[in-house]
């Protein structure tokens, strides 16, 4: 894909080179609707500044970002933490940015990366991202952990699906008469696979599909999620995430539920807290470190070949099983 230059843009907007430059250095020499015509232009092309012109156009930076929501989360830093190893083992020089998980952020970010002409970008994309809040340019990026719809990219996640159908199938075994999925919010790319595996084993039991409960991935929200779950009749609970999950158990105390006699919950995530819960709670566990260094190597895939199909590589995951649905408070693990 060549890249998109200026007088592409000025041609697009049906104005000069130089009345493009002009809006470029916010020159007030330029008419309001006309700054708002040449931006859109630019918007509409994938235009982004090159702050590097000296350099050879094919040359390589041998620097690439790393964006993520947060980069001190336990959780996330796993994902950071495999990438960066990758990454730094190919002598690249590593940038990272944290974006809060505000797509309006993340674009300020990923766009700066991108006027600096670095290679590429991981990405773990924030919720409610657009195409456009990620894909800036041609600049090769691959999403890790979440999916943006519309986007057409290399693709780095946990085998949701998979671990979906293990916590459904674990929970029948333990006597599960109904599971309701509780938590997160259809839109999340997690969401459809995690809920779709739990309908899978539902299905292959003969039993109805779960009912949902989603939720802003609060603990407040959850525990509201949970308890309307609880109340009309749910006797499992398989959550979108631990934190949610955690907002469940407190659901399941003010409702006077015990757990697991009254009330089977197993997540997804296996943050450290799960392990020391009251009661631990049983999780879906995957590598985030295998999922970060596979999404830097596919990166480096990319930029080897720009031409390639894109790869989706999906990572194994595992139930580790703790009290919260009936085993003993000692982890075990299981996996299809």
């Amino acid at each position: 894909m060549s890249r998109i230059r200026l007088i592409d843009v000025a041609e697009h907007a049906g104005v000069s080179r130089a009345t493009a430059s002009l809006v470029l250095r916010d020159s007030p020499l330029v008419a309001d609707a006309t700054r708002e015509r040449v931006r859109k232009s630019m918007r509409v092309l994938g235009y982004v500044y090159d702050r590097s012109a000296a350099a050879l156009r094919n040359s390589r930076s041998g620097v690439v970002g790393l964006v993520a929501p947060a980069l001190s989360h336990p959780y996330l830093t796993q994902f950071v933490t495999g990438a960066q190893r990758v990454l730094q083992s190919e002598g690249v020089l590593v940038l990272a940015g944290v974006t809060h998980d505000d797509p309006g952020q993340q674009l300020r970010l990923i766009t700066a990366l991108a006027e600096r002409r670095i290679d590429g970008v991981v990405v773990i994309p924030a919720n409610g991202s657009a195409p456009e809040d990620v894909v800036v340019g041609a600049m090769p990026i691959v999403q890790l952990v979440r999916r943006v719809s519309g986007t057409d990219s290399d693709f780095v996640a946990a085998d949701n699906s998979s671990g979906g159908c293990q916590a459904a199938n674990h929970l029948l075994r333990h006597g599960a008469r109904r599971i309701d999925f509780v938590g997160g919010l259809p839109h999340f790319s997690s969401y459809a696979p995690r809920l779709g595996g739990v309908n899978q084993a539902l299905a292959e039991a003969d039993r109805p599909a779960a009912l949902q409960h989603p939720c802003e991935p609060a603990r407040a929200a959850a525990r509201r999620a949970a308890a309307q779950a609880i109340t009309d009749g749910a006797d499992a609970l398989v959550c979108y995430s631990d934190e949610i999950a955690f907002g469940a158990l407190e659901a399941a105390e003010a409702l006077g539920k015990q757990i697991p006699e009254d009330l089977l919950v197993a997540a997804f995530d296996d943050v450290a807290e799960a392990r020391y819960s009251s009661p631990s709670l049983s999780s879906v566990a995957s590598s985030g470190e295998l999922a970060g260094s596979e999404a830097a190597r596919l990166l480096m895939r990319r930029l080897a070949d720009p031409q390639a199909a894109p790869e989706q590589i999906l990572v194994p995951t595992t139930l580790v099983a703790r009290a919260s649905c009936g085993c003993a408070s000692s982890s075990s693990s299981e996996s299809d």
